[in-house]
């Protein structure tokens, strides 16, 4: 008895499609994994902009330190550290959070996000000399 060219090429193909997707299978997995990461990282640092925002212009309406900085870590989410400066017309606030890499392949991978903003103070806080 004869065989086909066709069925002993299927047959030799056989368990390859299966030995490609174990290759292919963890590179797709870790790109998965890198592209979440990245957009929650890049949430994180809009939120963080957003935090530097909200409370350099609280700081420029005249309100106080304490309720600018309760801006900055509500926005900006758990474990924003906010530091104030300003000088004459201008305050500053830099907002700054470390994102650690879930379980995982990248487990212990970490990075530091930072962001800032300054605002002018409003005309009626310069008029009265407030710094």
């Amino acid at each position: 008895m004869m065989r086909s060219a066709r069925s002993s090429r299927l047959r030799d193909d056989r368990g390859s499609a299966t030995a490609e997707t174990a290759i292919v299978l963890p590179v797709v997995v870790v790109m998965v994994m890198v592209v979440l990461l990245t957009g929650a990282g890049l949430a994180s640092q809009l939120r963080l902009e957003s935090a530097a925002r909200g409370a350099a212009r609280e700081l420029a309406r005249g309100e106080e330190t304490a309720a600018a900085l309760e801006v900055a870590e509500r926005i900006g989410g758990e474990g924003t550290a906010v530091s104030v400066s300003g000088s004459g017309q201008w305050v500053r606030v830099e907002v700054t959070r470390t994102l650690q890499a879930p379980a995982g392949p990248m487990s212990g991978a970490s990075w530091s996000l930072s962001a800032d903003a300054e605002a002018r103070l409003e005309p009626q806080l310069l008029e009265r000399g407030t710094p």
